[in-house]
C-alpha cells in the first residue's frame, strides 16, 4: 500500500510539473538581466497574445493587449506565420531563444487561434531618448509596437535602409525599412515628420530601430490628406450575418469635415452585401439624404455620406461605419477598398492610405469539401475549355484544424470509361480556413490536352493518425471551341 500510495504522489507531481502555465509576453521580456536576456531563454513556453504584424514565409510578431514597455516579442517560424493574421488571439508553445541578444520565440510545437480581427495593442507614445539605438536602456521597447511624434531627420537613409531622428529631447533613434520599403528620397536632414511608429527591433551591430509596418506608419505633417481608412479583417460563420467596421484615423475638428464617399468591391460568390450600421459609430448624425449604391451583380458598393455635424476624433481606429456582410462560402474574401474621399467644403480630398479587409470563413464541421470553380472569375463552373488555356480550380479541403499535415488530399481525373488521366494533388494538408486550392489545365500525365467529354473528379481524404478515407466525387465537361 505505501508503494501505491508512493507511486500516486509520483505521478500527480509529474502531472504538475507538465502542466504549462500560459505566460504573456511580458512575463517572457521583462528582466532584470544585465544583457537583456529573458529568465526563460532556452525554454519552453505557452504565450498567449495578439499577432501585431506578419513577414510571410519566415516570422511575425506578437504583443500583449495592453501594450507597454516589455509587451512585445519576435516568433521565428515560417509554417506559423503563414497560418496566423494581424489581430488574431493566438495562443504559441515555443521555444524561448537569445539569438544575438534579440529575444525570440521559435520551434512552435502548436498554436491556437481562438478569436481573429482583434484591436491590435495600442502604439506605445515614448520619446526618442527612451530608444536610444545605442543604449542597453531601450531593450524593454524590443518587439513593442511604439509611437513618436513631432521628430526631425538627422541622417540620410544609408546602404542598409536606416536613418536617425530625434524629438526635442535630441536623443536619435534609429528607423530601419526592415518591415516597409519606404521611400527613401521622402528622408531629407532637417524635415520634421508628425509621427513615425512601428515595430522595435534590435541587431548586435546596429543596436535598436524601429520598423514601419506600412506607409500609415509614418506620417509627415498632421493633414486630412494623410489620413487612413482600413476595413477591419474578420472571421465570420457561413450564411450568418457579420458586422464588419470601417475604421480611420483621427480626423481633427479644424478639418472641418462634413461628409465622405467610400468604394469597395467584394466577390458576390463569397460574400453577399448586406447594409450598414449607423448607431454608436462616428457617422452616427447622418442625413437623411445619404443614399449607397449597389451595382447590378453586387460586386461593388459606393457610399456618399453627409453629416450633420463636423466629424471629429482624437483616436486613431475609431469605428467610422459599420458594414454588414453575409458570407456564402467557405475560405477567405477580400473587402476592397477601392477608393475614400473626405469633404471639407468647399475642397475634396482623396485619401492614399487605404487598408483592405479579409473574411475568413472556415470550416467548422467535419465534412468532405470539394467545389468546381472558374479559375478566372472564381464563379461556380465545371466547363472549360482548355484549347484556350482555360483552366479551373479546384477548392477542397476538411474541417480547420491547427495541426499542420494532420490529412492527405488525393484529387485524381477519371474519363468515362473508368482510366486515371491525371492527378492533381497528392499531398498533405490542413490549416485554419479548412480551404485548400489546385489548378487544373485540362492536360493528362503526358502533358497532353484530354480530349472533349465528360470527366470524374474523385476527391480521396485520408486522416493520416488514423488511415481512416472519406471520398466524394463531381463531374467536369471539356468543350469545344464551338460550343
Amino acid at each position: 500500500m505505501r508503494s501505491l500510495i508512493l507511486t500516486l504522489i509520483a505521478l500527480i507531481m509529474v502531472a504538475g510539473l507538465s502542466a504549462q502555465q500560459v505566460l504573456s509576453v511580458y512575463d517572457i521580456q521583462s528582466s532584470v538581466d544585465a544583457a537583456g536576456n529573458s529568465t526563460y531563454d532556452g525554454q519552453t513556453v505557452t504565450v498567449r497574445a495578439i499577432v501585431t504584424h506578419v513577414i510571410p514565409n519566415s516570422a511575425f510578431y506578437i504583443g500583449d493587449a495592453c501594450g507597454g514597455p516589455w509587451s512585445g516579442v519576435y516568433v521565428y517560424h515560417r509554417n506559423t506565420s503563414n497560418a496566423v493574421s494581424v489581430g488574431d488571439d493566438v495562443q504559441l508553445t515555443c521555444v524561448v531563444d537569445e539569438y544575438y541578444n534579440l529575444t525570440e520565440l521559435t520551434n512552435v510545437s502548436s498554436f491556437e487561434i481562438f478569436s481573429s480581427g482583434n484591436p491590435l495593442p495600442p502604439a506605445w507614445p515614448i520619446s526618442t531618448a527612451d530608444m536610444a539605438f545605442n543604449s542597453p536602456d531601450s531593450e524593454q521597447w524590443e518587439g513593442v509596437l511604439v509611437r513618436f511624434n513631432n521628430v526631425q531627420i538627422k541622417s540620410t537613409v544609408d546602404n542598409y535602409g536606416q536613418f536617425k531622428f530625434a524629438d526635442d529631447s535630441n536623443v536619435p533613434a534609429m528607423a530601419d525599412n526592415g518591415l516597409f520599403a519606404f521611400n527613401n528620397s521622402d528622408i531629407n536632414v532637417g524635415d520634421w515628420w508628425y509621427m513615425i511608429q512601428g515595430i522595435v527591433d534590435y541587431h548586435s551591430s546596429a543596436g535598436y530601430k524601429v520598423n514601419p509596418r506600412n506607409q500609415s506608419d509614418m506620417i509627415k505633417t498632421d493633414a486630412l490628406v494623410n489620413a487612413s481608412i482600413t476595413i477591419e479583417s474578420k472571421e465570420a460563420e457561413l450564411n450568418k450575418l457579420v458586422d464588419v467596421a470601417m475604421l480611420t484615423s483621427h480626423v481633427n475638428l479644424n478639418w472641418y469635415v462634413s461628409s465622405y464617399t467610400a468604394s469597395f468591391k467584394i466577390d458576390p460568390t463569397k460574400v453577399l452585401f448586406q447594409g450598414i450600421k449607423y448607431e454608436d459609430t462616428l457617422s452616427r448624425l447622418w442625413d437623411d439624404d445619404d443614399s449607397l449604391t449597389v451595382s447590378p451583380n453586387g460586386d461593388l458598393i459606393t457610399i456618399y455620406y453627409n453629416s450633420r455635424e463636423p466629424l471629429f476624433t482624437e483616436e486613431d481606429d475609431a469605428v467610422l461605419i459599420i458594414l454588414q456582410f453575409e458570407p456564402v462560402s467557405y475560405g477567405e474574401s477580400v473587402i476592397d477598398l477601392q477608393e475614400f474621399c473626405y469633404v471639407s467644403p468647399p475642397n475634396s480630398t482623396q485619401l492614399n492610405n487605404l487598408n483592405d479587409g479579409i473574411l475568413r470563413v472556415p470550416i467548422k464541421e467535419k465534412v468532405l469539401w470539394l467545389n468546381i470553380l472558374n479559375a478566372t472569375t472564381g464563379s461556380p463552373k465545371n466547363i472549360f475549355n482548355p484549347e484556350l488555356n482555360e483552366k479551373i480550380m479546384l477548392e477542397y479541403g476538411t474541417q480547420a484544424t491547427t495541426m499542420i499535415n494532420r490529412y492527405k488530399a488525393i484529387i485524381r481525373i477519371y474519363d468515362v470509361q473508368g482510366r486515371l488521366v491525371a492527378t492533381p494533388v497528392n499531398k498533405n494538408i490542413g490549416n485554419l480556413i479548412g480551404i485548400n486550392r489546385e489548378l487544373w489545365d485540362g492536360r493528362d500525365y503526358n502533358r497532353k490536352l484530354c480530349p472533349i467529354g465528360v470527366y470524374y473528379c474523385h476527391y480521396e481524404l485520408i486522416e493520416r493518425s488514423t488511415g481512416k478515407k472519406e471520398t466524394t466525387i463531381q463531374p467536369i465537361v471539356i468543350k469545344s471551341i464551338l460550343d
